[in-house]
């Protein structure tokens, strides 16, 4: 359980950490987290299509959201203005169990665009399964082509975070730590882990300035022990054995958490 300093105010969670404010929405079950997320992600795109004339966000891969994304497909929205990209992926091929292509096209299938280009544009990162850089060179393309070759800003980021405190594929230790917080590049390959820890497979995944060009940033957990390494690691803001500590200390726009026990 959380033993430092925080506050509870109808079901919301607040606590300091470097100057800023760690809020935590919390829910009973991950049914009432799922239905409240698909509810900001739909309200996002329907404001994003009301002001723009179209909507583009991310969203994370895992056990996790798929079931926000299953959720979503009732929402009342012009699927035909909206895109979707992916926060990160693993380099294995988009048929495969491991791949969350395969995941996120499978629960958003009603919604997806069909050979007549009716429906929500989804655009996953593995774009060559030949080479790692390449792949992630050229899904950089990919993203660079939805803002006339400018970086897009994204009007909605579905997050997720593992009990090591990694979000995206930034995880603890990795190399890629040393230049995903400060490159001028939007996506990034990951090497995987020798000793065992994740990532055990190749990776690709936006950057973190990439990230910071959302509009409004959400991340679901869910179960006690992600809650406490949530508020362990936002107190670290070291990259390599904290990432989301400092993922959210150089944030630039306020980062929600969702959280189902």
């Amino acid at each position: 359980m959380i033993n430092t300093a925080q506050s509870v105010v109808d079901n919301v969670l607040t606590w300091d950490a470097h100057g800023k404010t760690v809020t935590v929405h919390a829910f009973d079950t991950t049914g009432e987290a799922g239905v409240y997320i698909s509810g900001l992600i739909s309200g996002a795109l329907k404001q994003a299509i009301d002001a723009h004339g179209k909507a583009q966000w991310i969203g994370c891969g895992g056990t996790t959201p798929k079931p926000i994304y299953q959720n979503l497909i009732h929402a009342e929205l012009d699927w035909t203005k909206i895109t979707l990209a992916q926060v990160d992926e693993r380099f294995v091929p988009v048929d495969y169990a491991a791949s969350n292509t395969r995941m996120m096209r499978e629960a958003l299938a009603p919604v997806l665009a069909d050979a007549d280009h009716t429906g929500m544009t989804f655009l996953t990162l593995i774009q060559d399964i030949t080479d790692q850089d390449a792949c992630a060179l050229k899904a950089e393309q990919t993203l660079l082509d939805l803002n006339d070759g400018q970086a897009p800003l994204f009007d909605f980021a579905l997050m997720g975070m593992g009990p090591d405190s990694h979000y995206a594929s930034i995880f603890p230790n990795n190399p890629v730590n040393a230049e995903v917080y400060t490159t001028d590049r939007l996506v990034l390959p990951v090497r995987p882990h020798s000793d065992g820890s994740e990532p055990a497979l190749p990776r690709i995944t936006l950057s973190v300035p990439a990230i910071n060009r959302s509009r409004r940033i959400v991340f679901y957990i869910t179960g006690q022990t992600k809650l406490d390494a949530l508020k362990g690691a936002s107190q670290n803001t070291d990259p390599y054995t904290s990432p989301i500590g400092a993922f959210l200390a150089q944030c630039p726009v306020p980062v929600e958490f969702v959280w189902a026990a």
